[in-house]
């Protein structure tokens, strides 16, 4: 007699290997493969890392989802005691400030409380020349003086200030207090009180059609929906450029990031989430936001902190570690001198391996079987 399957046991067992699995993945290890080149030679474009997650404390899931999209909610989290704190010179695997779905690998020049500054593209950590690595590629390039001013982070904005001479600086750390009363740039303020996960808000009063007034409140966010548009399709944007026209698939690419940008401009509508580097082109905040950061009067009465304007606080005082991070291929990468500063609840880990490189396009070919082992990078990360 033919023993009949016990379903509901297979289902079970089934569901734990899923949780043990997503728990492996969200708190010890990971794979990651790298797509860009801001960290060559150290790390090369497509090398496959083997990512240790619990050496600067283990963290607890903080998402709940369906995995490889943005299907899910925020979950509750926790981090455990840490092996060792994030050094400068260590490699570091974290989530990107301005989406947190996307994890980054760069080199950390600067911990909490240190003076850094650029000058000439040499990195200075309290007055002594840091030295980089012998395999970082630092390929020149040209870059319109404007331009790369108009894209560094809102600290950094100043003239004469770019990505290879930037001003000595100070990292924040958690506890430090920040003037409120004496404030230059309430623009890099915002920035990092917003990072800092503060509740800033802007709440103005307007005229309803009927001719009463109506209290409205946008909130800040670090989230950017530009970002989010160009990686939400990554996936599947890779996956047709196997078989389709390369040039045509980055033509859709571009098409489907600015409906997805426009889309999420009208979806959110009173509710918007304001991005406090971007007003410059944010549709409807542009002049409201060039104004308050221009004028400091109109900015203590409509700006709120956790509920309380700003005019009726004299400090705040921080509540996260921040940390400065660099790509090895410095004028290549995007990196903190134009996004600014990685709190401590982003950090993941460090890498500890390269297991295999997935560049096919480069080291792949179909009629030479050597070339097959040409992919295989099994080596330490330092």
């Amino acid at each position: 007699m033919k023993k009949k399957r016990n379903y509901k046991e297979e289902i079970r067992v089934l569901i734990v290997l899923i949780i043990v699995a997503f728990t492996v993945k969200t708190s010890v290890a990971e794979i990651y493969v790298v797509p860009t080149g801001s960290m060559e030679d150290t790390i090369m474009i497509g090398d496959m890392l083997f990512g240790n997650k619990f050496i600067y404390g283990m963290k607890t899931p903080t998402w709940l989802g369906i995995p490889y999209t943005r299907i899910g909610f925020d979950i509750p989290w926790t981090r455990f005691p840490k092996f060792k704190d994030v050094e400068n010179g260590d490699i570091v695997i974290f989530e990107y400030p301005r989406d947190p779905f996307q994890k980054y690998v760069k080199r950390c020049i600067g911990i909490p409380r240190d003076s850094i500054k650029l000058e000439r593209g040499d990195i200075y950590i309290n007055d002594e020349k840091m030295k980089f690595p012998d395999s970082g590629n630092k390929t020149r390039r040209y870059i319109n003086p404007l331009d790369e001013q108009y894209g560094m982070y809102t600290q950094f904005k100043e003239i004469g200030q770019n990505q290879n001479n930037i001003k000595p600086f100070q990292v924040p750390y958690k506890g430090m207090e920040v003037d409120l009363k004496n404030v230059d740039n309430w623009e890099s303020i915002i920035n990092l009180l917003v990072l800092d996960q503060a509740n800033i808000q802007i709440r103005i009063q307007e005229q309803g059609p009927d001719g009463k007034i109506i209290n409205k409140a946008f909130s800040f966010t670090s989230i950017d929906p530009e970002e989010i548009s160009r990686t939400r399709g990554f996936l599947k944007y890779k996956l047709q450029s196997f078989y389709s026209n390369p040039q045509h698939i980055r033509t859709k690419q571009a098409v489907d990031s600015k409906q997805y940008i426009a889309q999420s401009f009208t979806d959110y509508k009173d509710k918007m989430l304001i991005n406090p580097w971007q007003w410059r082109t944010h549709p409807g905040f542009n002049q409201l936001l060039g104004t308050l950061y221009a004028n400091k009067d109109l900015l203590i009465d409509y700006v709120m902190i956790d509920g309380v304007q700003i005019k009726d606080l004299d400090s705040y005082t921080l509540r996260h570690d921040y940390y400065f991070m660099v790509g090895d291929n410095r004028d290549n990468s995007y990196d903190s001198r134009f996004w600014g500063f990685v709190p401590d609840y982003h950090v993941l880990g460090t890498p500890i391996f390269s297991v295999i490189n997935l560049n096919f396009a480069k080291n792949l070919n179909l009629f030479n079987p050597l070339s097959y082992f040409n992919i295989i990078k099994l080596g330490m990360v330092d």
